[in-house]
């Protein structure tokens, strides 16, 4: 039910987004990887609403790459009380999406894929701790310790959504 959800809540904001679809199909998907790139980096940007509402089109309407959105693992970055859970969801299913596009040998390898998008998550999230400290969330930092302890691959495949799929 709560993926029903996220996708309901995802498509909603698809048709209200001012965002014109991009018309050069032949760079589309460059495009994406540039953006979760940018973001990464720049999450606060002037221009990253824009880029991020540009991508979550991008990958609602094409046909090149689909992504499950499987939030288990992130759960606790994903609280009300954390006031970027809706960009920092957004870009991991960004970065699933581009880490697909970028590696379509590991295209239906979802624990691969959940893994990149987390680690891309996480650098975008470290990013805005750098430029607003008041960014960090506690169940992001976890996250982050996860990833710097080696850990965050097995908890990804400890909170599968594997079994979801019943």
């Amino acid at each position: 039910m709560k993926k029903l959800t996220l996708i309901f809540a995802f498509f909603l904001i698809g048709l209200t987004s001012q965002v014109n679809f991009a018309q050069n199909k032949t760079n589309d998907k460059e495009t994406l990887i540039k953006i979760v790139r940018f973001l990464e980096e720049k999450p606060f940007d002037k221009d990253a609403k824009k880029y991020r509402e540009w991508g979550f089109l991008y990958v609602v309407e094409t046909k090149d790459v689909s992504v499950t959105l499987c939030t288990n693992a992130i759960k606790p970055a994903m609280e009300k009380k954390n006031k970027n859970s809706g960009e920092l969801l957004i870009h991991f299913s960004l970065a699933m999406a581009a880490f697909k596009l970028e590696n379509p040998d590991k295209a239906n390898d979802e624990t691969a894929t959940q893994i990149a998008g987390i680690e891309s998550m996480l650098k975008s999230y470290e990013a805005m701790v750098r430029e607003k400290p008041k960014a960090k969330f506690a169940g992001m930092d976890e996250l982050v310790e996860k990833r710097n302890n080696n850990t965050l691959a097995a908890h990804i495949q400890a909170n599968s959504c594997q079994e979801d799929k019943k």
